[in-house]
């Protein structure tokens, strides 16, 4: 019984174990200048930068900024209901802001978008939302409406 274990283990390693020729690790084998690095898929389009795209066909982009989300408002008492599920975005169709190439979900106060039960949503203020529905909720003050 015991040499059929052995046995077995062995051919176990020596399947599993990679088998490399000898000197494929030395750097005189590795391929040169153009072979070195093989690119697949498109070449990128000269000076053209690359933009994020919304996350759900259904989102609408509202607010596009080179702010990032830091240099906005954390509220406080929003975010304490973000984090007990009583402030949060509604998921039929998604409103969604972009701030320094980052897309973060968006609430408006007041509109229909928003679950609000408590109605402490300001009316005709965007709120951007960061990682709704977990303990680590944030909802943070971009701006007014009018001010857009």
């Amino acid at each position: 019984m015991r040499l059929g274990l052995c046995a077995s283990l062995g051919l176990l390693l020596l399947v599993l174990l990679p088998i490399r020729p000898a000197g494929a690790a030395d750097p005189a084998h590795l391929p040169i200048g153009e072979g070195r690095a093989a690119f697949h898929g498109l070449p990128p389009v000269p000076g053209g930068a690359r933009r994020p795209v919304n996350p759900l066909r259904s989102s609408n982009l509202i607010l596009e900024d080179e702010a990032p989300l830091r240099s906005f408002d954390l509220d406080r008492g929003l975010t304490g209901l973000c984090r007990a599920g009583r402030f949060r975005q509604q998921r039929e169709h998604l409103y969604v802001v972009r701030l320094a190439g980052t897309t973060y979900g968006a609430v408006i106060g007041g509109e229909w978008g928003l679950y609000d039960p408590a109605g402490l949503g300001v009316p005709g203020l965007v709120y951007a939302v960061r990682y709704q529905d977990t303990g680590r909720c944030e909802v943070y003050v971009l701006r007014h409406l009018g001010a857009l």
